[in-house]
């Protein structure tokens, strides 16, 4: 059974449970968009459930049995772990870490305009591919070594270059405004070298994480300087969160 097929199960044993279909129609546009390798063109809503519709949905149900109330607390918890499971099954079908989503490159542009970009460790190349939808110069680069482990580097968006992320630096950082960086892993210290490096550069660094969180290693939080910027809160207004995990643009120094 697939990822969204377990959905609707999960809908189909809950009381009026249609009225969950939209968060399953979503998913399934979301997941038809990614085949087809595109961009989601809108970013994501919430889709766990929230307090208030577990609270609605009880409160429908007051008058179930014992072992039928019960049955629809496991059921529901049962969905709601699975809407859960979403993120991971997007890292593990498409490669797809960063939620990038057209208008979230759309503001992107907005708000730095008239710039190019060096995106370091681009896995398929989703933020490269939105950024060169709209006609702009972007420099897309990795050294696909996660290719060996899941979809990362097997299912290519967009022409990605065969750099790692210092040779990237090296070959084009003096070519470009902003270098982009989204879900550097949290257990490797590349992402430190890469801002150390960056420091000697006249670049914005331009970076898609969770603060001491799922991404990122804790040596670069420490170290990073997060820059208040009104372009980027604008910005981040476009950035899906839609689940536990709070990553958000950063520009940092």
């Amino acid at each position: 059974m697939n990822y969204i097929d377990k959905l609707k199960q999960d809908v189909a044993a809950l009381p009026n449970g249609m009225k969950f279909n939209l968060k399953i129609r979503l998913i399934e546009r979301i997941w038809e968009t990614l085949s087809q390798n595109q961009l989601p063109k809108y970013h994501f809503p919430q889709l766990q459930l929230s307090e208030d519709e577990i609270t609605e949905c009880l409160r429908q149900n007051m008058d179930l049995q014992d072992a039928d109330f019960e049955a629809l607390l496991k059921n529901l918890e049962i969905f709601d772990h699975d809407l859960g499971e979403l993120r991971t099954q997007l890292q593990n079908e498409f490669g797809y870490w960063a939620t990038i989503t057209q208008d979230f490159v759309q503001q992107l542009i907005n708000e730095f305009p008239e710039q190019n970009f060096l995106e370091l460790m681009a896995g398929n190349g989703y933020w490269s591919k939105g950024l060169r939808d709209l006609g702009v110069e972007t420099y897309c680069t990795d050294d696909l070594s996660w290719a060996s482990h899941n979809q990362t580097g097997k299912d290519l968006l967009t022409d990605v270059e065969s750099l790692d992320a210092l040779q990237a630096l090296d070959k084009y950082s003096s070519k470009v405004n902003n270098v982009i960086l989204a879900w550097s892993p949290d257990r490797e210290d590349i992402d430190l070298r890469v801002l150390n490096k960056i420091r000697q550069l006249d670049v914005n660094f331009l970076v898609i994480g969770e603060k001491y969180g799922a991404t990122d290693s804790k040596e670069f939080w420490d170290s990073a300087k997060l820059v208040d910027d009104p372009r980027i809160e604008r910005i981040n207004q476009s950035y899906s969160h839609y689940d536990l995990v709070h990553d958000q643009l950063y520009l940092v120094k």
